[in-house]
């Protein structure tokens, strides 16, 4: 029963929904009698029900969910069966992008945007870089120090 809920589940995240409905009844008629699961199973079926297009009977398990004896299924499906039957949007034409089709992408070899161009040849490559100039080396170890032994020696002018 578990393993038929979790590839229910699965088919459904997967976008097969037919195979999710034949899923999730055959879990609920195994997990009949057990009040938990069978109320996880219907939440799922509830969904998959809608995700199929079949909004009459997502509706009236929604509705058969709102009797379950288990008080977490009966919220659920009260909070669903709001979500299906909740005024749909009007949407504009233009909220939408238009998403081309790629299917034919992988029919034929990769071509190329710049095949026009002509391919340098050997005759005319360029000449290598040069490498660039050396960086500067930081300054002397000795100068660091020199300006260490002056501002100690300030410091102590000063104090005395």
């Amino acid at each position: 029963m578990s393993a038929l809920l979790q590839r229910g589940q699965q088919a459904l995240e997967k976008g097969e929904y037919s195979q999710a409905v034949t899923l999730l009844e055959q879990a609920a008629a195994l997990a009949e009698g057990n009040v938990v699961c069978t109320g996880e199973i219907h939440l799922w079926l509830v969904m998959a029900y809608s995700a199929l297009g079949d909004q009459a009977a997502a509706l009236a398990l929604c509705r058969q969910l709102q009797r379950h004896p288990d008080r977490y299924t009966r919220q659920e499906g009260r909070r669903l069966l709001a979500i299906l039957q909740a005024p749909q949007l009007k949407r504009r034409p233009e909220w939408y992008s238009q998403i081309p089709d790629l299917s034919h992408v992988g029919d034929r070899p990769y071509e190329s945007p710049y095949a026009d161009i002509p391919k340098p040849t050997a005759a005319a490559s360029p000449k290598p870089q040069e490498p660039p100039p050396p960086a500067t080396p930081l300054p002397n170890a000795f100068i660091w120090l020199a300006l260490l032994g002056l501002g100690v020696l300030t410091a102590l002018a000063a104090w005395l």
